[in-house]
C-alpha cells in the first residue's frame, strides 16, 4: 500500500484498537497465528508518532492523542505498533478494494430510493453483504482487490497480458475460491494477507519459481507440503528450511499477524525482474537474494516498505539507477541497516539524501557503474561499519566528513577516479581495520597519524600518486598484516622517496605477511633487521634506488618467506648462503620459491651486479 495514510483510515484503525487493547488479536485464515509482544516504550511511540505525522500525513492532533498518551491514557502503552500498522493497511484495503466511503453529515435530504424509506441515506459506510461461500462472489472480490493492488504498484497493464507474472498470479489465486478450504475474500483481517499471497505468487512466476533450487512447486500442486511455494497451505509455511556452510535459514518468515517479515532467497536460481508487487510486503524487514540472475531495474515500490532494514541483491544482473528517490530520496526509507548491491550493473550517482540513512551499518555497491562524487552527507552515517564502492567511476575527492564515521572498520574504493589528498580527518576513524584505496589518483603524503590506527590490519594505497617518505609510525601497528605502497610513480616527481624504515621489520609487526614497496624511488640500504619479521611471506623491493648488499639473515628467520624481489636496484655483492638456505629446493628447505635479483651479466660482457647461486630469475 501507499506509505501515505489518510486521517480517516488512521482514526478507524486506532478506534478499533482502543476497543480491544486488552485482548489478544488472532487473525484467522492465512495469518501467522500466535500472540503479540505488547510492551512498547514511550520513546518507541514517539518515534512512531514522528513517522506517521511527518511521513504519512496524519493529523497532528489525532496523532498526539493516540501516539503520545497522557498519564490518564497510560494503558495505550500496551498497543503493539506492528498490529496498528496491520489495522491501518486493512482499513486502507477496505477503502480501495471495496469502495468503502465515509458518509459526511448531509447538508440536505438525500435522494430517496424507490424501494426504501425516504428517511434512509442512499450511501452506506459498509460493503454490501454478499454470500462469500459463492465462488463467483469470491472471484469478483479477489479481482477487485488484485486490481486495486495493481493500481498502487503501477502494473494494471500487466493484468491484460496472459503471460505476465501478474496475470498468472491472479488466475492462480482465483482458483483458490474452489479449494477444499477456499480463500476468504470477505473478512477484513484477511484482505491484507490475500494481497501478500498474491504478491508472493507474482514473485514466484516473475522469478522462474518452477526452476528454483529450493521452494519450487512445478505445476503449482495445491497439495504440496511445507517448504514448497504455491501450495494450498498458509503461505507462511511455504519457506523451505535451508542448511549451508553459513548455518541454516528459512526462505520465508512471517510475523505474528501473518505478514511477510523476511524473504531469504539467496543462491536460488532466480531469473527475471523483481516485480513491483514486492511493495505489498509492508511489514518486511529483510529481503536477501544475492547470487541469482535477477535482472532489470529495482522497483521504486521499495519505498512502500517502511520497516525495511536489510536489502541484499549482490551478484545479480540488475541495472538502472541504484539510488531512486522513492526509497533513497527526501521521503525515502529511514530504517535501512544493510544495503548491499555490489556486482551488478547499476548506474547513477550517490544522492545527498544518503545522509538520512543514519542507521546504516553496511553500504556496499562495489563493481557497478556509479558516477559522480562522494557527498559530504556521507559523514552523517555514524553507525556505518563497512563502506565498499570499489570498481565504479566515482570521481572527486574524499570529503573530510569521512572522519565522522567513528565505527567504520572497512573502506574499499579501489579502481575509481578519486583525486586529491587523503584528508587528515580520515585518520580519526580509530576503528579502521581494512583500508583499500589503491588504483586511484590520490596524491599527497601518508600522514604519520596512520600510526594511531591501532586496529589496522590492511593498508593498500598502491597505484596512486603519493609522494614523500614512508612514516615510521607504521611500526606502531601491531595488527598490521598487509602493507601495499607500490607503484606510486605516475610522474618522476610524484612517488615515495627516502629510506625504508627499520620499524617495518621485527616482532613489533609480528603478523606482517605482505610488504610491497616496489616501483617507487626509495633510497639507502635494505635494513639489516629485514629478516626478523616472523610471518613475512612476500617482500617486494624491486624497481627502486636501493644500494648496498643484501644483508645476511640469522638461523630461524624468513621461515615463511615465499617471494623476495630485489631486482632493478643498485644493490651489489654476493647473496649470502644464509638466504639461499631458505629456498624451497634445499634440504630441509624453506618456503622461498620466487627470488629475483640483478644477477644477469650485462650484454657487453662483464660481471653481474649481484652474484647469486639460488635466484629463480636474473635481471641486468
Amino acid at each position: 500500500m501507499s506509505g501515505r495514510l489518510r486521517g480517516t483510515t488512521v482514526l478507524l484503525a486506532i478506534g478499533a484498537l482502543l476497543t480491544s487493547a486488552s485482548a489478544t488479536n488472532n487473525v484467522g485464515g492465512n495469518d501467522g497465528g500466535g500472540g503479540l509482544r505488547r510492551k512498547r516504550t514511550t520513546d518507541k511511540k514517539q518515534q512512531q508518532h514522528r513517522r506517521l505525522t511527518e511521513a504519512d500525513g496524519v493529523d497532528q492532533e489525532l496523532a498526539s492523542r493516540f501516539f503520545l498518551p497522557s498519564k490518564a491514557q497510560a494503558e495505550l502503552d500496551e498497543i503493539d505498533m506492528r498490529e496498528l500498522l496491520f489495522q491501518m493497511n486493512v482499513e486502507m484495503n477496505l477503502e480501495m478494494s471495496m469502495s468503502i466511503i465515509t458518509t459526511p453529515a448531509p447538508t440536505k435530504a438525500p435522494t430517496p430510493s424507490p424501494t426504501q424509506s425516504t428517511d434512509a441515506p442512499s450511501i452506506s459506510t459498509m460493503p454490501t453483504l454478499t454470500n462469500c461461500d459463492n465462488p463467483g462472489t469470491c472471484q469478483n472480490r479477489l479481482r477487485d482487490q488484485i486490481f486495486a493492488v495493481s493500481v498502487r504498484m503501477g502494473t494494471t497493464e500487466a493484468l491484460d497480458d496472459p503471460n505476465s507474472p501478474q496475470s498468472q498470479a491472479r488466475d492462480w489465486i482465483l482458483e483458490e475460491c474452489d479449494a477444499t478450504i477456499p480463500i476468504d475474500p470477505c473478512t477484513a483481517s484477511q484482505l491484507i494477507l490475500n494481497e501478500q499471497r498474491y504478491g508472493l505468487a507474482v514473485m514466484y512466476y516473475g522469478l522462474g519459481g518452477d526452476s528454483w533450487n529450493a521452494g519450487a512447486n512445478p505445476g503449482q500442486d495445491a497439495a504440496a507440503g511445507a517448504g514448497q511455494w504455491m501450495s494450498g497451505l498458509n503461505y507462511c509455511e511455504w519457506g523451505a528450511e535451508i542448511t549451508g556452510t553459513g548455518g541454516s535459514f528459512k526462505q520465508l518468515v512471517c510475523d505474528d499477524l501473518g505478514n511477510v517479515l523476511n524473504l531469504n532467497l539467496q543462491s536460488n536460481n532466480m531469473v527475471g525482474q523483481i516485480p513491483p508487487e514486492i511493495g505489498v510486503f509492508f511489514a518486511m524487514t529483510s529481503y536477501i537474494s544475492f547470487f541469482n540472475a535477477q535482472s532489470g531495474p529495482l522497483p521504486s515500490t521499495l519505498g512502500y516498505i517502511l520497516p525495511l532494514e536489510t536489502f541484499d541483491v549482490e551478484s545479480n544482473n540488475l541495472d538502472g539507477p541504484l539510488f531512486q528517490p522513492e526509497y533513497a530520496g527526501p521521503d525515502g526509507l529511514k530504517e535501512i541497516v544493510n544495503f548491499r548491491a555490489s556486482l551488478n550493473n547499476f548506474v547513477g550517482t550517490i544522492p545527498a539524501e544518503i545522509g538520512q540513512w543514519t542507521k546504516t551499518q553496511n553500504l556496499w555497491f562495489a563493481d557497478n557503474q556509479i558516477t559522480g562524487t562522494i557527498p559530504s552527507e556521507i559523514g552523517s552515517l555514524a553507525e556505518m561499519g563497512a563502506f565498499l564502492f570499489y570498481k565504479n567511476k566515482i570521481s572527486g575527492t574524499i570529503p573530510p566528513e569521512i572522519g565522522n564515521l567513528n565505527k567504520l572498520t572497512w573502506i574499499d574504493c579501489e579502481e575509481n577516479q578519486i583525486v586529491g589528498t587523503l584528508p587528515e580527518e580520515f585518520y580519526s576513524n580509530l576503528e579502521l581495520e581494512e583500508v583499500i584505496l589503491k588504483s586511484n589518483s590520490i596524491s599527497g603524503t601518508v600522514s604519520s597519524k596512520v600510526g594511531d590506527l591501532s586496529k589496522l590490519g590492511t593498508f593498500w594505497v598502491s597505484f596512486n600518486q603519493l609522494s614523500g617518505t614512508i612514516p615510521s609510525t607504521f611500526g606502531n601497528l601491531a595488527n598490521l598484516q598487509e602493507l601495499e605502497l607500490q607503484s606510486n610513480r605516475l610522474t618522476e616527481s610524484n612517488l615515495l622517496t627516502g629510506k625504508i624504515p627499520t620499524e617495518l621489520f621485527g616482532t613489533n609487526l609480528g603478523g606482517l605477511r605482505i610488504l610491497y614497496l616496489n616501483d617507487n624511488q626509495l633510497t639507502g640500504t635494505i635494513p639489516s633487521n629485514y629478516g626478523s619479521s616472523p610471518r613475512l611471506k612476500d617482500l617486494w623491493l624491486s624497481d627502486n634506488l636501493l644500494t648496498g648488499t643484501l644483508p645476511i639473515i640469522s638461523e630461524g628467520e624468513f621461515l615463511f618467506l615465499e617471494e623476495l624481489l630485489i631486482n632493478n636496484n643498485d644493490i651489489t655483492g654476493v647473496v649470502d648462503e644464509s638466504v639461499c638456505l631458505v629456498r624451497n629446493n634445499t634440504i630441509p628447505g624453506g618456503q622461498l620459491g620466487v627470488f629475483h635479483a640483478d644477477c644477469q651479466p650485462p650484454p657487453n660482457g662483464g660481471q653481474p651486479q649481484i652474484q647469486c647461486s639460488c635466484c629463480t630469475a636474473c635481471f641486468v
